[in-house]
């Protein structure tokens, strides 16, 4: 699978290398810091190697409008607490985009990185609940072929973004188990790798990201 390529927008340095840590301590097969820069304006030169634009502090989107030609392949992934940033986030040309509160593990913000690089939108649970007014609605459609339970449980840590040994930790079976349930997974969603299968599984309400 490939990777995900990151740049990483923040204020300060202590910020910058901390955000290149938590991508760091997950799975890190599946993301690549690219760059980094201070402000939106910093990091041009290397836009388009970058899927996705985490930025740290919303006071920089004002710059978003600028930095993001229009229809632009970039995803941008924001820290925020509310839903102040929303709108701002929702008229951006870009690819996907994304909220994460700034308590999110490094398991949520490689999840989050990665599902918003596919070009989905992530929010957190209370922070949807709070803009749709109502709570989420069934899916409209259905699996042809139901996950087990197991699989369910699997797919669950896939969007968490463990790697299969922690997931074969997690759950007490062996790795070959657990990679046995990954391709069981993907057939049944009908999909051939991780990423696709976090945003199919989200898309039927299997998980919540």
């Amino acid at each position: 699978m490939s990777q995900t390529r990151v740049f990483v927008v923040a204020p300060s340095p202590v910020m910058r290398a901390g955000l290149r840590s938590m991508l760091a301590a997950a799975d890190g097969s599946e993301v690549e810091v690219v760059g980094e820069a201070a402000a939106l304006s910093g990091m041009d030169p290397t836009l388009s190697e970058t899927d996705v634009v985490l930025v740290a502090d919303e006071e920089l989107l004002e710059e978003a409008g600028l930095a993001f030609a229009e229809d632009a392949r970039q995803a941008l992934l924001l820290f925020a607490e509310d839903e102040s940033a929303v709108g701002r986030l929702r008229s951006l040309s870009v690819k996907g985009w994304g909220v994460v509160p700034p308590d999110a593990s490094p398991e949520e913000l490689v999840a989050a990185v990665v599902a918003v690089g596919q070009g989905l939108i992530v929010l957190p649970a209370d922070l949807a609940g709070r803009l749709l007014g109502e709570p989420a609605a069934e899916p409209v459609e259905e699996l042809s072929e139901p996950l087990t339970a197991r699989e369910r449980q699997v797919l669950g840590l896939l969007g968490a973004g463990l790697p299969n040994k922690q997931i074969a930790r997690e759950l007490g079976i062996s790795e070959h188990t657990v990679k046995f349930h990954v391709s069981s997974i993907y057939a049944r969603l009908g999909v051939s790798n991780r990423a696709e299968a976090v945003g199919r599984g989200a898309r039927y309400g299997l998980i919540s990201l």
